[in-house]
């Protein structure tokens, strides 16, 4: 801040005590002008205005130029009477002629250098406001430039931003960690070893057509290793051409996670299979066995290589369906969350439900408990139960699906109804390979395969309209019955 801009800043916050100071001057300058009155020193009124100036309004800075005007004009040595020039004329009517004008002349000038002071200030209060809000603003900026950086420094994911070379502008430290620069900058690296669908998304650039998209592809870190990247990437214009930013995820271990769980699932069914079909292969033998045992002797003695061939295989269809057995027991108990199961399964049949015009209404207890039974292979099942409605409903001409969720006695009971024509054999329906079925007729097979190896139980109830299926379940805390 400079003098001038001190001196004008002080006036202003001391009026009073520049006013004073003002109004002492002009009466020292007046009494200056009557101890010598062939002197000019009218003049120096100027020195008053341009101190009080700042601090004045305009009304008052006319007021004190015509003050001031009128003082200078009273002691003007022409105003005096044939030579004696010590007195002031006070009355402007006894002025001499020319007296007025001269008046004029001195208010308008002093009263401009008053305007021109206060105009001054005015200008330097909102320069003062200006520099003090693009302060603010530049503090305000700094501090959002702080947390950006922070977040995107402290961020989990690998953020960094390409410029039009494909050269990386900025780089966190999760993206150097994820490329392998723990200890060596990223930024000026070229991309393209490392991600290089980058590079294609930021070449495949139009004016007008930002992208704003996300991507699954297979990145590389700079020791070799490879990983599964999601990309969240958006492409914007600076003035050196296009440009990239990008959001990195290494989905690797949720790749193994994901394909763990689905080898995990898949085992688990293919054991509840084996277990279904070992237990029909159980029941032959067993029918087997029994007539086997009622052969008699005579017919073992005249045909001894035959009935050895059919004991021995007798003996392998037992031996068979009881290894299948142990391996579909062999299993660990798990729990599921029958809600949660329930959300996903409407997530899933909603769009289908939609598209074939089929009006659905859930009707879930409250507080449903946590069931004995496996989440993917429970929810495989509510949505075989649901498919087979959604066949029995394509040729309905009314079309309804009601499920319905409580807990009946020591049992947790999900009904799947339907408005369709109903089973005319319902005995049938769960036999495999049924004719007319579609696939290979093992849907409502297997699903109560699924539901009987932890305990529960699928069956067909009669309905007045439609069909009814009704899934029994065991609740955690109850022991698993069968």
């Amino acid at each position: 801040m400079t003098r001038l801009e001190s001196f004008l800043a002080f006036a202003e916050s001391h009026r009073v005590a520049v006013s004073c100071a003002a109004a002492i001057l002009i009466v020292l300058i007046a009494y200056i002008d009557w101890l010598a009155p062939n002197t000019s020193v009218g003049y120096l009124y100027l020195i008053p205005i341009l101190l009080s100036s700042a601090g004045l309004s305009p009304y008052r800075i006319v007021i004190m130029a015509l003050v001031c005007g009128w003082l200078r004009e009273a002691a003007d040595p022409l105003q005096g009477a044939s030579g004696d020039h010590s007195d002031f004329v006070m009355n402007p009517a006894k002025w001499v002629a020319g007296s007025w004008p001269r008046l004029i002349v001195a208010a308008s000038g002093f009263a401009t250098t008053g305007f021109f002071v206060g105009e001054l200030n005015r200008r330097r209060r909102l320069l003062a406001a200006h520099l003090a809000e693009r302060e603010e603003q530049m503090k305000l900026r700094r501090d959002a430039e702080l947390k950006v950086h922070t977040l995107i420094e402290t961020s989990p994911l690998a953020i960094l931003t390409l410029d039009c070379a494909g050269h990386v502008a900025q780089a966190n430290e999760s993206a150097r960690q994820l490329l392998g620069f723990d200890s060596e900058p990223l930024e000026g690296e070229d991309v393209t070893p490392y991600l290089p669908i980058l590079i294609r998304m930021l070449h495949s650039h139009h004016s007008g057509s930002n992208i704003r998209t996300n991507v699954e592809c297979r990145g590389h870190r700079r020791n070799g290793d490879v990983f599964l990247a999601h990309v969240w990437l958006s492409t914007y214009r600076t003035s050196e051409g296009p440009a990239l930013a990008a959001v990195v995820w290494d989905a690797s271990e949720n790749l193994r996670d994901r394909e763990g769980a689905g080898l995990d699932s898949m085992m688990a069914t293919s054991r509840v299979l084996i277990g279904a079909i070992s237990h029909e292969i159980r029941n032959l033998s067993a029918a087997a066995s029994s007539a086997y045992a009622a052969l008699a002797e005579p017919a073992a003695a005249s045909h001894p290589e035959q009935y050895q061939a059919l004991g021995s295989l007798i003996r392998g269809l037992e031996k068979i369906s009881s290894t299948g057995l142990r391996m579909a027991s062999s299993r660990e108990a798990v729990l599921a969350d029958l809600g949660t199961v329930l959300d996903e399964t409407r997530i899933l049949l909603d769009p289908p439900l939609r598209e074939s015009g089929i009006a659905a209404a859930w009707e879930l207890s409250p507080g449903l408990p946590l069931v004995r039974a496996d989440h993917h292979a429970l929810l495989q099942a509510f949505i075989n139960l649901a498919r087979n409605s959604l066949q029995a409903l394509e040729d309905s001409p009314r079309k309804e699906m009601r499920i319905v969720a409580s807990l009946e006695r020591d049992l947790v009971v999900v009904r799947f109804y339907d408005s369709g024509p109903g089973v005319a054999h319902p005995e049938e329906l769960f036999q495999p390979f049924q004719p007319g079925a579609q696939s290979a007729g093992l849907g409502l097979y297997i699903t109560r395969a699924i539901l009987r190896s932890y305990g529960g139980a699928l069956r067909y109830e009669a309905a007045e309209t439609g069909g009814c299926f009704a899934v029994e379940l065991w609740p955690a805390d109850s022991a698993v019955e069968g």
